[in-house]
């Protein structure tokens, strides 16, 4: 294994407990009410992992950026497809912590913390953690889990979800974890062997179709065992149930023997230095950050990486001054990196000069094919030209990441602004509508609608589609 890079902000402690955390995932999925007798079903399974999503969204601090939302996103996206035709939309999200951990909930969610993204060595690695949860939602171990499971309300489920395995703390954390522990026991001792070793075994499958290198869970697989090696003698009694690590990554090795593997270059979906980065800038105090990645441009580093995460640290502690002496002296190195150039774009903006944030926007453009345009640079250039007063063309370019990234909550409020600067009422109220929806203010998002059908005609996508989301909100508790 090789020896982790100074400075990406793990401690021992927290390294020692990624191999607890990432094989506890499962156990406390089974703990759900289930009024009706047999498994569940693909419809019972998606509206449960929607009711639990909106309870752990009150108790996890998610990361909304389109860089890394899309990278990961590019991953699992890959990785589904080749997985073959499944009932589940799936949804990857990502958690703000420094514990490294992956997991999912019933109905195709599945979520990875920022410590995941820092603890793996390259994409390989975290294409094989996301394989591995996929396996588990393919193979529905999730509703096998609760159709035979003890009762517990949702509302505990997420805050299990959250306090254990993402961190809670405190000794109400604690009471919480002691009876997960107990029940998660019970269930690990009577089905994870099977569930384990069918993951391990789908989620080779899926990388080798997808053009990942398969080793590269097992050699994450390897880093958590020797991790474990160093960790307190005093294990949980359900991890030691178990099926060992050390067995799970000999039956990988003897079935990679056998089957036709994936050849170099393997799939990349980016610069998995760059993502681990941005995901450092995210995870930890704009202060510590800074330090990290000066002492690296100090120590004569000249990697794009190094620059990339000094600007956004400074960017982030609101020195917008630093930010863009830490881009620009990047660009000297690396003139036509993407990267910087979005980055720089965007701290201009964050200052008050589209002018000069247009400059270096608006060729990336040219660099690449619009399609492939990263959507954080297309949403930003929709606010640069929103700034200038080419609202038209805003509108087109907030469009597109709309349709791309429905889930991102800023667009929806831009696409408001645009469409009120152009007097269309109707459009206008409709997407603060969604903004408002997605941010779970239930008033304001009723108000926008009702106000939205008076503007929108009739027989309109957008009007039947307002009477829809009204419907549903005023039907929800």
């Amino acid at each position: 294994m090789k020896t982790r890079k100074r400075g990406w902000g793990f401690s021992l402690r927290i390294q020692k407990r990624v191999f607890i955390l990432f094989f506890t995932s499962l156990f406390f999925l089974g703990y759900l009410d289930h009024d009706q007798a047999g498994a569940l079903t693909i419809t019972e399974e998606k509206k449960l992992g929607e009711k639990i999503l909106l309870e752990m969204e009150r108790n996890v601090e998610w990361v909304r950026d389109l860089i890394l939302d899309h990278y990961i996103r590019q991953i699992g996206e890959t990785l589904v497809f080749h997985a073959g035709p499944t009932p589940f939309e799936f949804k990857f999200h990502l958690i703000k912590h420094s514990e490294p951990n992956a997991y999912a909930i019933p109905g195709g969610h599945i979520f990875l913390t920022t410590g995941l993204l820092a603890l793996a060595e390259n994409e390989q690695e975290l294409a094989g953690v996301i394989s591995h949860e996929i396996a588990h939602v393919m193979a529905r171990h999730v509703a096998q889990m609760i159709e035979r499971s003890k009762r517990i309300n949702i509302a505990t489920m997420a805050a299990i979800l959250a306090g254990v395995l993402v961190g809670g703390g405190g000794k109400a954390s604690e009471a919480v974890a002691a009876t997960a522990m107990a029940t998660a026991e019970a269930l690990a001792l009577k089905y994870t062997r099977e569930m384990e070793i069918e993951a391990d075994q789908n989620s080779l499958r899926y990388m080798i179709k997808a053009g990942y290198d398969p080793h590269g869970l097992m050699t994450f697989m390897n880093k958590i065992y020797k991790l474990s090696l160093t960790s307190s003698p005093k294990i949980p009694v359900y991890l030691s149930t178990h099926p060992a690590i050390e067995d799970r990554i000999s039956l990988m090795g003897n079935l990679l023997q056998t089957v036709s593997k994936s050849e170099p270059p393997f799939r990349t979906a980016g610069n998995y230095e760059k993502i681990q980065a941005k995901a450092l800038v995210e995870d930890r105090e704009p202060r510590i950050a800074v330090i990290h990645f000066q002492s690296l441009v100090d120590e004569g580093s000249k990697k794009v990486e190094a620059y990339y995460g000094l600007g956004l640290a400074y960017r982030k502690m609101g020195r917008f001054d630093k930010s863009i002496e830490a881009f620009q002296s990047g660009l000297t190195h690396h003139p036509r990196d993407p990267d910087l150039l979005r980055e720089l774009g965007i701290v201009y903006f964050l200052s008050g000069k589209p002018e000069q944030a247009l400059t270096y926007l608006e060729p990336l453009l040219s660099i690449s094919k619009e399609q492939e345009v990263d959507p954080l640079t297309l949403f930003y250039l929709g606010r640069v030209y929103q700034e200038l007063g080419d609202v038209n063309r805003a509108g087109t370019l907030f469009q597109k990441v709309q349709k791309k990234y429905p889930e991102f909550i800023d667009v929806y409020h831009s696409l408001g602004s645009v469409y009120g600067r152009l007097g269309q009422k109707g459009l206008s109220h409709f997407f603060f509508g969604k903004y408002f929806k997605l941010k779970r203010d239930k008033k304001n998002a009723l108000l926008h609608f009702r106000t939205a059908l008076e503007g929108l005609e009739r027989g309109s996508m957008e009007r039947e589609e307002a009477q829809k989301e009204i419907k549903e909100l005023t039907s929800s508790p």
